[in-house]
């Protein structure tokens, strides 16, 4: 029901529409995408109601992670679509093939795998992903985020109020309470639920071998899209993850339709 929503009255921003001639535009290939962090807990992405063994929760979260995955690709697949900027290789025959060559999610393909994705499927484009935050947040991104974030605030409000150490001091105290939950550590601040999720993608050309494009995105909290869900719905942990992804994956598609690629750059043809 969340899937439908989001690609239906919940989208983010209005599709443009790819100015590529039909026959200019590349086949494309979705690899299933990979998790950058390590998730061993149901919490980190779903509400859990109760106390599971450990068996039981340990096939949850492997089930619940192919889940992830599955979605992200197919969000990222349908906006593309309805950008009409390349055509979709089938997932039936992309799953195949990757898993013939032994490509895992996640891992980018080599010039040679590339090469048998042209040579097997006709595929110009193959596009690669990790999901690198969800709702879990590695302390490192942690860590740097919020270093990052006091650093600048410490030197703008000590250059405005001459190194006063209360205003300083006070604002760093602030930061370190609300910086966490809002932006990287998945927790509530007012009341409020914000849950991290970060997209790395990358699209390689299948001739040469070479990466053509890539990009990053986050998202911690769309209250728009949430509000258009039931609110027994949108209380829900996985739906607010679920409605941040959709938000990234919209944006990395927007992102490569963009780029208004074509058979001829991609192959080398004047």
């Amino acid at each position: 029901m969340v899937g439908a929503a989001l690609a239906g009255c919940a989208s983010f921003k209005p599709v443009s529409p790819s100015t590529v001639d039909q026959s200019e535009r590349p086949a494309l290939a979705i690899l299933l995408f990979g998790f950058d962090i390590e998730i061993t807990k149901l919490s980190d992405v779903k509400t859990v109601q109760g106390t599971l063994t450990p068996e039981d929760e340990s096939t949850q979260v492997a089930e619940a992670l192919r889940e992830i995955q599955h979605e992200a690709r197919w969000l990222l697949l349908s906006r593309l679509a309805t950008g009409q900027g390349f055509r979709i290789v089938p997932l039936e025959q992309t799953d195949t093939l990757a898993e013939e060559l032994h490509l895992k999610p996640g891992e980018l393909p080599n010039a040679e795998q590339l090469a048998e994705f042209h040579r097997r499927l006709g595929t110009d484009l193959v596009v690669a992903g990790s999901i690198l935050d969800y709702g879990k947040v590695r302390w490192q991104w942690l860590v740097a985020g919020i270093f990052a974030d006091i650093s600048w605030e410490t030197i703008a409000l000590g250059v405005a109020t001459s190194w006063n150490p209360a205003v300083v001091l006070g604002n760093v105290g602030y930061e370190l309470l609300t910086s966490p939950p809002l932006w990287f550590g998945g927790g509530y601040l007012f009341g409020v639920a914000f849950r991290p999720v970060r997209v790395e993608a990358r699209a390689f050309e299948t001739i040469q071998g070479y990466p053509i494009w890539q990009s990053m995105d986050e998202s911690a909290y769309v209250w728009r899209a949430l509000k258009a869900l039931p609110e027994a719905v949108r209380e829900k942990k996985e739906t607010q993850l679920e409605v941040n992804a959709a938000e990234i994956m919209e944006s990395l598609a927007d992102s490569l339709t963009e780029q208004e690629l074509t058979i001829s750059q991609l192959r080398g043809q004047p």
